[in-house]
């Protein structure tokens, strides 16, 4: 079927089509290894709250109606790690002592 259309129309109609699908994977793979570095390598939780939320806005720009999960998981967590107080390095100093 590809090889009927292709010499009818004179360019790669599928590989033109696939090329752009994969382009699309890797961008969404992208984004969200990026989130998942964010939220475990940085200490602070405004640029980790940012970095989420800017996260699932380029899915959704990206994407569009199919990332509203994403979106709406992202900006969760997101709001989460902007409200997040540092009691983390609490728990750890004073109260896990033997």
């Amino acid at each position: 079927m590809y090889f009927l259309i292709n010499s009818f129309i004179g360019i790669p109609v599928l590989a033109l089509f696939v090329g752009w699908a994969l382009l699309i994977a890797i961008a969404i793979i992208a984004i969200n290894v990026g989130a998942i570095f964010a939220a475990f390598k940085f200490k602070n939780m405004k640029i980790v709250g940012g970095i989420l939320i800017a996260c699932g806005v380029l899915l959704f720009a990206l994407i569009q109606w199919f990332a509203i999960p994403a979106l709406v998981l992202f900006v969760i967590a997101g709001i989460m790690a902007l409200r997040e107080k540092n009691t983390l390095s609490n728990l750890k100093g004073e109260n896990l002592k033997p």
